[in-house]
């Protein structure tokens, strides 16, 4: 049976491929045929995904600090050089930590800015440059409903994932050229560590307006490979809302 979402002969790059929805893109990427190569802080968390992922000997981890954003050109440069070009790239590195508007300082705000957009931004641009992507490549970013939705405490969280959307149009017409399609997806709650503390800072009846419940980082993940895919190749510029119903505060 012809598997319209098989990655077979694709290399695929994760960030934030250590934990939560990151993870699973990465478990998930292999299951389907791809090679692929994770990023994040934590080496030993990047070397249990490897182990969770189908041929384990085939994958690869890099361990970096996305806030160091004047290396990311040298990081992009080593894995293109070691691993190939890349057919697919996934940014979901991410904090989202909750603070209240008196909390919300300056440092706090470009803390948010620097892993979700500033890192997004310059590795996608590192990306573009030369022979570091395929034709035909898909770029995936993970936003959030809090982008246009977004509830108490989420003020920094917010703004940095609407930024993020801000230059996805601009991007995927220049990259369009190239048949490089880019695309980003807004989750409402995913089942992930980074949820569960917003939920133990925040209000727990926020899942009650998400009536579909609590999305499985696996669904979240399967959301990302079909734009990863061939399946939607003619899918660029596009913000994807998966809320399972989500729709803002309740009450």
């Amino acid at each position: 049976m012809i598997n319209p979402m098989d990655l077979s002969g694709k290399h695929i790059l994760i960030t934030g491929g250590s934990s939560g929805i990151g993870r699973k893109c990465a478990i998930q990427a292999s299951r389907l045929g791809a090679r692929v190569t994770i990023i994040a802080r934590n080496e030993e968390r990047l070397k249990e995904t490897v182990q969770l992922m189908d041929r384990s000997e085939e994958q690869a981890w890099y361990a970096f600090d996305l806030n160091e954003t004047g290396q990311i050109e040298n990081l992009i440069n080593t894995i293109t050089a070691e691993r190939g070009k890349a057919d697919g790239f996934v940014h979901a590195a991410g904090i989202g930590t909750g603070r209240m508007l008196r909390q919300t300082t300056p440092r706090f705000v470009e803390k948010m800015f620097r892993i979700h957009t500033l890192a997004l931004f310059e590795t996608v641009r590192c990306l573009s440059l030369g022979n570091n992507l395929n034709e035909g490549a898909s770029l995936v970013t993970i936003s959030s409903l809090a982008a246009k939705i977004g509830n108490i405490s989420q003020g920094a969280y917010g703004a940095a994932k609407a930024s993020m959307e801000g230059f996805l149009n601009p991007i995927a017409l220049e990259l369009g050229a190239r048949g490089i399609r880019f695309n980003a997806i807004e989750y409402g709650f995913v089942q992930t560590e980074m949820t569960q503390e917003y939920m133990d800072f925040g209000d727990h009846k926020l899942l009650e307006a998400q009536y579909l419940g609590l999305i499985g980082a696996e669904d979240a993940a399967n959301v990302v490979l079909f734009l990863l895919s061939d399946a939607c190749r003619y899918i660029t510029a596009a913000v994807l809302p998966i809320g399972g119903g989500y729709g803002g505060k309740i009450g």
